[in-house]
């Protein structure tokens, strides 16, 4: 059996940015939570339509506040993106 590595990617803020982060490695600040999520989804379609398995972790701003918790999004091809 043969098991496809999965490329993760992280979205998450501290202070007054989002970060993404790939391969645990921080890739670019943005300034709003939905540019972050953009440039994770857009990199990671980019790898699943390559063949690649993808996860996408999206860490909830203030979580105690709204009572959201993280959203993880996995497959070959991001399907659901959070409004």
């Amino acid at each position: 059996m043969h098991l496809t590595p999965v490329e993760r990617f992280v979205v998450f803020q501290v202070q007054n940015e989002w970060l993404v982060t790939y391969r645990d490695r921080t890739q670019i600040s943005y300034s709003t939570r939905e540019e972050a999520e953009t440039s994770a989804f857009d990199a990671a379609d980019a790898l699943a339509s390559q063949g690649h398995a993808v996860s996408i972790l999206i860490m909830p701003d203030e979580p105690d506040a709204n009572g959201q918790h993280p959203m993880v999004l996995t497959g070959r091809t991001p399907r659901v993106k959070p409004s």
